[in-house]
């Protein structure tokens, strides 16, 4: 009952207070360097689109699903890390990632953010990314 209680209450993250940004749901995707760019876009009733050089496996994800997504990004503070990270070493032609979850986007170039690339698999296998 807890455990359904608190993915309830992370669900809740996808929805956005009056007068916040009309962003909603969680997208994630690649962009620039060698590698074709794809976006994955979940929608707050879980509906899974993509566009670009990517395919997915899972075209819906349940409430439980979403609600565990938003857990991790409520407690890897998601919202707390920077809004662009350069990762030093990280070759000009590698794609820079990013995530968005509600109105906040965050882009990283490089694998140096562990709470951006638990998150980052997180989605990937949530939408069995291939």
């Amino acid at each position: 009952m807890q455990r359904a209680l608190a993915v309830l209450l992370a669900a809740a993250v996808l929805v956005p207070v009056a007068g916040a940004s009309q962003q909603r749901g969680l997208a994630f995707g690649r962009s620039g360097g060698n590698i074709r760019p794809f976006r994955v876009v979940v929608t707050t009733d879980g509906d899974v689109r993509v566009t670009g050089a990517a395919s997915v496996g899972r075209m819906h994800l349940t409430r439980v699903q979403l609600g565990e997504l938003n857990r991790l990004a409520a407690t890897g503070r998601f919202e707390k890390l920077p809004r662009t990270t350069r990762c030093p070493g990280a070759l000009p032609d590698v794609a820079t990632s990013f995530i968005r979850v509600g109105p906040t986007t965050v882009s990283v170039h490089g694998t140096c953010v562990a709470e951006f690339q638990r998150l980052w698999a997180a989605l990937v296998r949530a939408v069995k990314l291939s």
